[in-house]
């Protein structure tokens, strides 16, 4: 007792206190690197003191937080750290072993089984944010890849139009909705900033990590160092790009059979087994003893 007030309530609360803190810190957005050199450039970077997520740099080693700020590029969550991810990592086990503990004293056991459940909210708790992240990377790579080919087609018709490439990504930056035509836009950006154009198209590349996206920069970047016709290389490049999506979606096509034994065994034959069988067994079992 604390106070009069069980020591459980006391835990309980502060758990969720603690979580709730360190959730809402967690969701404060933070600069990009492309935020960050436009104020430096025009001389409006705000001095700040002691950074606030320095304490949750010390839950990851430098090659995992180098992994993870790879994953949060591929994600396109830009304005989240690592820091971040480690304190919404912190908050959902906090969260988990709170709610654990709040079941356990509902229903005033606490055996094996009941510690069992905690550590496994726990460890639900501290997944769910890299899950998150994960279903945003593949959800990004998706919608990049649906985009690009209808990407290369308009740059084809501008640059064959008399456009510059620098302008036909301008111009293509408005049709190209979603994550890609972010990454146009941080393209574009860091062009203004100083940066040619082709370590631009290769920063892109390293932050998305797509294949199909990587070869397209790679081809466009050979076509201008050796002068070739830009037009027509961004027209076969579509083409291949929408060709592999093509390969890819019957490659998925194909393996479907092969997908639907186990649920067919496992629920259609049952089904079938009872339709066929099911009289039959009435019938005997209805049948008066002989």
């Amino acid at each position: 007792m604390l106070y009069g007030i069980p020591l459980v309530i006391v835990v309980i609360a502060l758990g969720f206190a603690v979580a709730s803190g360190l959730l809402i810190v967690s969701l404060v957005p933070s600069k990009s690197e492309v935020s960050k050199r436009l104020e430096d450039l025009e001389g409006m970077k705000w001095e700040t003191g002691t950074n606030r997520r320095q304490a949750f740099d010390k839950l990851f080693n430098e090659k995992q937080r180098g992994r993870l700020q790879q994953q949060l590029f591929e994600a396109g969550w830009y304005t989240v750290s690592p820091a971040q991810i480690g304190a919404r990592i912190v908050a959902g086990g906090i969260f988990g072993l709170t709610l654990g503990i709040c079941l356990a004293a509902y229903f005033k056991s606490f055996d094996l089984i009941f510690i069992a459940g905690v550590v496994l909210l726990l460890i639900i708790g501290m997944y769910f944010p890299l899950s998150q992240l994960k279903s945003a990377v593949a959800a990004r790579k998706i919608a990049i890849t649906k985009a690009l080919p209808d990407l290369l087609d308009m740059l084809a018709s501008t640059v064959q139009a008399g456009l510059a490439f620098n302008a036909a990504l301008a111009s293509s930056q408005e049709t190209a909705m979603g994550a890609l035509g972010e990454e146009i836009k941080a393209v574009l950006s860091e062009v203004r900033l100083g940066r040619s154009r082709s370590d631009a198209l290769k920063s892109m590349a390293a932050r998305v990590r797509l294949e199909q996206l990587s070869t397209t920069v790679t081809a466009i970047v050979q076509a201008e160092r050796l002068g070739s016709n830009l037009a027509n290389v961004l027209e076969e490049l579509a083409e291949e790009v929408r060709n592999r999506r093509m390969t890819r979606a019957e490659e998925i096509a194909n393996l479907m059979p092969t997908k639907m034994v186990i649920p067919m065994a496992l629920f259609m034959l049952p089904a079938l087994f009872v339709m066929i069988f099911g009289g039959v067994v009435a019938q005997y079992m209805a049948a008066p003893p002989q």
